[in-house]
Protein backbone atom coordinates (compact mmCIF):
# COMPACT_ATOMS: atom_id res chain seq x y z
CA UNK A 1 0.00 0.00 0.00
CA UNK A 2 1.16 3.53 -0.75
CA UNK A 3 0.80 6.18 1.92
CA UNK A 4 1.28 9.80 0.86
CA UNK A 5 1.47 12.96 2.93
CA UNK A 6 2.15 16.43 1.61
CA UNK A 7 3.84 19.39 3.26
CA UNK A 8 5.19 22.51 1.58
CA UNK A 9 6.01 21.01 -1.79
CA UNK A 10 7.33 17.74 -0.37
CA UNK A 11 5.49 14.50 -1.02
CA UNK A 12 6.35 11.46 1.04
CA UNK A 13 5.54 8.11 -0.55
CA UNK A 14 6.09 4.57 0.59
CA UNK A 15 6.29 1.43 -1.48
CA UNK A 16 8.18 -1.84 -1.58
CA UNK A 17 11.60 -0.50 -2.56
CA UNK A 18 12.93 -4.04 -2.88
CA UNK A 19 10.51 -4.59 -5.79
CA UNK A 20 11.79 -2.65 -8.80
CA UNK A 21 8.45 -2.76 -10.61
CA UNK A 22 6.65 -1.33 -7.53
CA UNK A 23 9.26 1.41 -7.26
CA UNK A 24 9.25 2.53 -10.91
CA UNK A 25 5.98 4.54 -10.90
CA UNK A 26 7.13 6.48 -7.84
CA UNK A 27 10.46 7.35 -9.43
CA UNK A 28 8.64 8.37 -12.62
CA UNK A 29 6.50 10.84 -10.64
CA UNK A 30 9.41 12.31 -8.62
CA UNK A 31 11.93 15.06 -9.21
CA UNK A 32 14.32 13.97 -6.44
CA UNK A 33 14.53 10.80 -4.37
CA UNK A 34 15.44 11.03 -0.66
CA UNK A 35 16.07 7.75 1.12
CA UNK A 36 16.44 7.35 4.87
CA UNK A 37 15.77 3.63 4.99
CA UNK A 38 16.75 1.27 7.73
CA UNK A 39 16.60 -2.51 7.85
CA UNK A 40 16.71 -5.14 10.60
CA UNK A 41 20.12 -5.99 12.02
CA UNK A 42 22.03 -8.92 10.60
CA UNK A 43 24.69 -10.84 12.49
CA UNK A 44 26.57 -12.90 9.89
CA UNK A 45 26.22 -11.22 6.49
CA UNK A 46 26.04 -7.63 5.29
CA UNK A 47 22.55 -6.13 5.18
CA UNK A 48 22.06 -6.58 1.43
CA UNK A 49 18.87 -4.53 1.20
CA UNK A 50 20.84 -1.27 1.08
CA UNK A 51 22.55 -2.31 -2.16
CA UNK A 52 19.33 -3.79 -3.60
CA UNK A 53 17.58 -0.46 -3.05
CA UNK A 54 20.50 1.42 -4.64
CA UNK A 55 20.41 -0.93 -7.65
CA UNK A 56 16.62 -0.65 -8.00
CA UNK A 57 16.66 3.14 -7.74
CA UNK A 58 19.57 3.38 -10.17
CA UNK A 59 17.80 1.26 -12.78
CA UNK A 60 14.48 3.09 -12.35
CA UNK A 61 16.23 6.44 -12.59
CA UNK A 62 18.16 5.37 -15.68
CA UNK A 63 14.89 4.26 -17.29
CA UNK A 64 13.06 7.50 -16.44
CA UNK A 65 15.93 9.92 -17.02
CA UNK A 66 15.92 11.07 -13.38
CA UNK A 67 19.28 11.88 -11.79
CA UNK A 68 19.12 13.26 -8.24
CA UNK A 69 19.05 10.89 -5.28
CA UNK A 70 20.16 11.44 -1.69
CA UNK A 71 20.69 8.58 0.76
CA UNK A 72 21.15 8.77 4.52
CA UNK A 73 23.50 6.13 5.92
CA UNK A 74 25.82 6.48 8.94
CA UNK A 75 29.27 7.50 10.07
CA UNK A 76 31.83 4.68 9.93
CA UNK A 77 30.51 2.82 6.88
CA UNK A 78 34.00 2.45 5.41
CA UNK A 79 35.72 -0.66 6.78
CA UNK A 80 38.28 0.29 9.39
CA UNK A 81 36.97 3.82 9.91
CA UNK A 82 35.54 2.99 13.36
CA UNK A 83 39.09 3.29 14.69
CA UNK A 84 38.41 7.04 14.98
CA UNK A 85 35.73 6.56 17.65
CA UNK A 86 37.37 7.25 21.01
CA UNK A 87 35.12 4.88 22.95
CA UNK A 88 36.46 1.31 23.18
CA UNK A 89 32.95 -0.04 23.81
CA UNK A 90 31.38 1.80 20.87
CA UNK A 91 34.28 0.96 18.53
CA UNK A 92 34.68 -2.73 19.40
CA UNK A 93 31.24 -3.85 20.52
CA UNK A 94 28.56 -1.59 19.07
CA UNK A 95 30.09 -0.66 15.70
CA UNK A 96 31.65 -4.07 15.01
CA UNK A 97 29.32 -6.60 16.59
CA UNK A 98 25.93 -4.91 16.79
CA UNK A 99 25.67 -2.76 13.65
CA UNK A 100 28.77 -3.93 11.77
CA UNK A 101 26.82 -5.83 9.11
CA UNK A 102 24.48 -2.85 8.65
CA UNK A 103 27.46 -0.54 8.11
CA UNK A 104 28.96 -3.04 5.64
CA UNK A 105 25.68 -3.16 3.70
CA UNK A 106 25.64 0.63 3.52
CA UNK A 107 29.30 0.66 2.38
CA UNK A 108 28.54 -1.83 -0.40
CA UNK A 109 25.70 0.35 -1.68
CA UNK A 110 27.96 3.44 -1.57
CA UNK A 111 30.60 1.63 -3.60
CA UNK A 112 27.94 0.60 -6.12
CA UNK A 113 26.64 4.17 -6.41
CA UNK A 114 30.13 5.40 -7.29
CA UNK A 115 29.93 3.29 -10.47
CA UNK A 116 26.63 4.80 -11.62
CA UNK A 117 27.62 7.72 -13.85
CA UNK A 118 24.03 8.61 -14.69
CA UNK A 119 23.18 9.53 -11.08
CA UNK A 120 23.74 12.78 -9.20
CA UNK A 121 23.87 10.97 -5.87
CA UNK A 122 24.88 12.05 -2.40
CA UNK A 123 25.16 9.78 0.62
CA UNK A 124 24.99 11.71 3.85
CA UNK A 125 26.50 9.97 6.84
CA UNK A 126 25.28 11.33 10.18
CA UNK A 127 26.39 10.21 13.64
CA UNK A 128 23.92 8.74 16.17
CA UNK A 129 20.37 9.87 15.48
CA UNK A 130 18.19 11.34 18.22
CA UNK A 131 14.55 12.40 18.31
CA UNK A 132 14.76 16.16 18.76
CA UNK A 133 13.16 19.03 16.89
CA UNK A 134 14.82 20.71 13.96
CA UNK A 135 17.42 23.27 14.99
CA UNK A 136 19.27 26.14 13.39
CA UNK A 137 22.69 24.72 14.31
CA UNK A 138 25.30 24.93 11.57
CA UNK A 139 26.56 21.82 9.85
CA UNK A 140 30.14 20.66 9.56
CA UNK A 141 30.92 18.17 6.81
CA UNK A 142 33.75 15.86 5.87
CA UNK A 143 34.08 14.31 2.42
CA UNK A 144 37.27 12.35 3.09
CA UNK A 145 36.93 10.60 6.44
CA UNK A 146 33.98 8.59 7.64
CA UNK A 147 33.32 10.77 10.68
CA UNK A 148 33.54 14.48 11.55
CA UNK A 149 36.24 15.18 14.14
CA UNK A 150 35.63 17.64 16.97
CA UNK A 151 31.86 17.76 16.50
CA UNK A 152 28.89 16.34 18.29
CA UNK A 153 28.44 12.58 17.93
CA UNK A 154 24.63 12.97 17.86
CA UNK A 155 22.27 14.72 15.48
CA UNK A 156 18.52 14.98 15.30
CA UNK A 157 16.63 13.17 12.59
CA UNK A 158 14.99 16.51 11.82
CA UNK A 159 18.38 18.14 11.21
CA UNK A 160 19.36 15.28 8.89
CA UNK A 161 16.19 15.93 6.91
CA UNK A 162 16.98 19.67 6.88
CA UNK A 163 20.44 18.93 5.48
CA UNK A 164 19.06 16.56 2.83
CA UNK A 165 16.58 19.21 1.68
CA UNK A 166 19.26 21.94 1.75
CA UNK A 167 21.56 20.07 -0.66
CA UNK A 168 19.01 18.98 -3.26
CA UNK A 169 20.23 21.57 -5.78
CA UNK A 170 23.82 21.79 -4.51
CA UNK A 171 25.93 20.45 -7.36
CA UNK A 172 29.07 20.40 -5.19
CA UNK A 173 27.44 17.56 -3.22
CA UNK A 174 26.93 15.36 -6.29
CA UNK A 175 28.88 12.11 -6.21
CA UNK A 176 29.85 12.60 -2.56
CA UNK A 177 29.91 10.31 0.43
CA UNK A 178 29.59 13.13 2.98
CA UNK A 179 29.73 12.84 6.74
CA UNK A 180 27.72 15.49 8.53
CA UNK A 181 27.54 16.78 12.08
CA UNK A 182 26.13 19.80 13.86
CA UNK A 183 28.07 22.26 15.91
CA UNK A 184 26.14 21.57 19.10
CA UNK A 185 26.77 23.85 22.06
CA UNK A 186 28.56 22.11 24.94
CA UNK A 187 26.54 20.80 27.87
Amino acid sequence: AVVSTQSTGLTVKTCDVLDRSALLPHVTDSDVILSALGFPLAWYNPVSEFKVVAENLSECMRETGKRRVIFMHSWYTKPGSAQYNPSWFVRNIFLKLVIGQTLTGMWESEEYLKTQGHLDFTCILPPQLVNEPVSDMTFTTNDTDYHVPDCSRVISRADCARYMLDIIDNETSYGKIRCIAVNRPPG
